[in-house]
């Protein structure tokens, strides 16, 4: 199956699909939602963690925007992934790799869910304890 039709199916079914972007290179690696743009909402991308964990915490922002009507904006902070955890939300200037969304609709809006590590810390923070580069950041907080 075209994987774009193979998409298009998970939209249909669900309301959105995950998409991930695998290199040999773990700085490249990202994961993002496709679908979610047909629902008025920006796609969202998370960078830094293993396809698994990327995969569900995607379709939790998932049900959130398309399920629970909820929204992910730039420069707030969601507790909707994870009890008692926040997540900082950025806004995506660079969307040159998120090449299923703009096949399927062209336009394309993101943002970017970023996660702290085993201490609280955010990768701007300067006690983050994560290698640099090991969450990069499509965006500005």
């Amino acid at each position: 199956m075209d994987p774009l039709d193979e998409l298009r199916q998970l939209i249909a079914e669900h309301g959105w699909a995950v998409r991930h972007v695998v290199s040999a290179d773990p700085a490249q690696c990202f994961s993002y939602t496709v679908g979610l743009t047909a629902h008025l909402h920006p796609e969202v991308v998370m960078t830094g963690l293993p396809h698994q964990v990327a995969h569900a915490f995607l379709n939790l922002a998932g049900q959130v925007v398309v399920r629970e009507h909820g929204h992910f904006a730039p420069g707030e902070e969601t507790t909707a992934l994870a009890d008692g955890m926040t997540f900082p939300v950025i806004a995506v200037s660079d969307t040159s790799g998120l090449t299923a969304v703009a096949e399927l609709y062209g336009d394309v809006r993101a943002v970017q869910i970023v996660w702290t590590d085993s201490r609280g810390s955010l990768p701007w923070d300067e006690d983050y304890a994560n290698p640099p580069g090991s969450q990069p950041l499509l965006g500005t907080r």
